[in-house]
């Protein structure tokens, strides 16, 4: 396996990033890694005590450039050749976790970076845990961090708390986007960006470490300033998804895990389900990873929808709803229509016509903002 250089920012963490940097000290395999420190002007002692750690490659900034900026300066430090982690300073790592990513992410010529879940995560990268200590953390981790192929979901975005990037995908795109300074939705961005190149995404359910959350967000502040500070995050959070969405104009629900989806069961194994408005495959991933051998598909009227969509599954663009019939192949089993029902223009008849498409017996499922519906087709319509 090539190095991999460890970079992480550093912005007022001090203990947090103590506890990350002595977690990898204590749980990675000597001389298989560098620590590359980016310090965006941290004042709470974080400077002098990165100065302290000799084996560290630390970049001092004099001012805070935001977390984009800062991962760039710290990949274009990485030594030569080395892959690229970028890991946050709130994070702990665990026994086993880079042999592990490391195994996912060459596992396959495609696949351009890879990560893992945790306690503290959107985007499904979250578990569910009982742990009260490091300690207890560790012993957990040491059980889990088993590497598992079987685990490896193709995922359409990774949150970049652990994100770990083959050499050869950076040196093909290069950074992050910094227009996206000081931070949030440039992982996303990261993620389409590596996805447009021709490579897949997998988010490794086998590893496992802990991550705080937000630390540089939740620092000790009295009512005034923490409710500033919460009100400019949401105020960048705002205006970092309307530059997500004026860059890739995919659909608004590209994030979001439908509900609607939770009706199939694992009795529904090896049967032929149809997402309709399936975005860019996110709950496509999500039914593949509870359910494998289901046989998935989808269907979506956004044509950048279908330009950014994973590759993992058979996705068909069609322009118009009266044109719904032709992208759906008949004799399926199971047809989920995501998003409420009552934004489809005319939706009794493309209903009709979703259900002509079932084969006999199958269901077809939708919802609008108060209920939820179940149709089953009886008979055979010629």
């Amino acid at each position: 396996m090539r190095k991999t250089s460890i970079i992480i920012l550093s912005y007022n963490t001090l203990s947090y990033t103590q506890f990350c940097i002595e977690s990898i000290r204590a749980y990675t395999r000597k001389n298989s890694y560098e620590i590359i420190v980016v310090d965006n002007a941290s004042t709470d002692g974080s400077l002098e005590w990165l100065k302290e750690q000799h084996e560290i490659k630390l970049i001092a900034n004099p001012e805070n450039v935001g977390f984009p900026a800062g991962c760039n300066q710290g990949m274009k430090a990485a030594a030569p050749g080395n892959d690229l982690l970028l890991l946050n300073s709130d994070t702990i790592v665990t026994p086993h976790w880079l042999d592990n990513l490391q195994q996912a992410l060459y596992s396959g010529k495609d696949i351009g970076a890879v990560s893992c879940v945790t306690n503290n995560c959107s985007n499904g990268q979250s578990i569910a845990v009982d742990y009260q200590t490091v300690e207890e953390l560790q012993q957990f981790a040491t059980g889990y961090n088993h590497s598992d192929a079987q685990k490896w979901y193709s995922w359409p975005t990774l949150v970049g708390f652990c994100f770990l990037l083959k050499r050869v995908v950076y040196d093909k795109i290069g950074g992050m986007d910094e227009r996206y300074s000081p931070g949030n939705y440039e992982d996303d961005d990261y993620s389409y960006t590596i996805r447009q190149a021709g490579y897949r995404l997998l988010l490794c359910a086998d590893t496992f470490i802990h991550h705080f959350g937000s630390a540089s967000f939740k620092q000790a502040l009295d009512s005034e300033q923490a409710k500033a500070r919460k009100e400019r995050f949401a105020r960048i959070l705002e205006e970092n998804e309307a530059k997500f969405m004026q860059k890739w104009q995919v659909s608004p629900d590209h994030k979001v895990f439908h509900g609607i989806t939770d009706v199939l069961q694992p009795e529904d194994a090896g049967k032929h389900v149809l997402l309709v408005r399936c975005s860019v495959g996110l709950d496509l991933c999500n039914l593949k990873r509870k359910y494998p051998q289901l046989h998935l598909s989808g269907v979506v009227l956004n044509v950048a929808d279908k330009a950014n969509a994973v590759q993992d599954f058979p996705i068909r663009y069609v322009s118009q709803w009266g044109n719904i019939s032709a992208a759906i192949p008949a004799r399926q089993d199971i047809i989920l229509v995501l998003g409420n029902v009552r934004t489809i223009p005319d939706s009794k008849r493309v209903l009709l016509k979703l259900a002509r498409r079932l084969k006999p017996l199958g269901k077809l499922y939708y919802y609008d903002e108060q209920h939820s519906y179940c149709e089953q087709r009886n008979v055979e319509t010629v």
